[in-house]
């Protein structure tokens, strides 16, 4: 079986300054190929589908992106997701899970993620270093 880490679950802020400019636009998941060869990974991104912590909604979690993410060995890729209707939201809870040739002490792919507004300012409440993720048991 592949190798799972897991973000582990974080808010997305309304607003990182109380405006509107200050609304986080895109959740961006960052890889660096550590690997001597090919690597690929699938990166999921789930949903709380209620911030409420009873009674608990059924699935108390959603999927709403997926995607394949293959790289040469010591490149880099960057996969931008843009807040929306059908992706994420402020007051959203995420979390985001890497699957395949990757694991916690970063012998394959790593992984990094953060948010940004639109005028390109980190969310810091949205940074996860690889070291921050931690490894999923099947």
């Amino acid at each position: 079986m592949a190798n799972r880490i897991t973000s582990g679950p974080f808010f997305v802020p309304l607003s990182i300054d109380n405006t509107a400019t200050g609304a986080v636009q895109y959740l961006f998941i960052g890889f660096k190929n550590l690997a001597d060869t090919t690597s690929s990974v699938i990166l999921t991104v789930h949903k709380c589908a209620d911030i409420l912590l009873y009674p608990p909604n059924t699935p108390p979690e959603v999927q709403f992106f997926r995607e394949k993410v293959v790289i040469p060995a010591g490149d880099c890729a960057v996969v931008r997701i843009e807040s929306g209707a059908n992706t994420f939201t402020g007051n959203n809870m995420l979390r985001v899970e890497i699957a395949g040739d990757t694991d916690e002490d970063a012998e394959g792919i790593v992984v990094t993620l953060s948010g940004t507004t639109f005028d390109g300012r980190q969310v810091l409440s949205m940074v996860f270093k690889h070291e921050d993720f931690v490894e999923l048991d099947d």
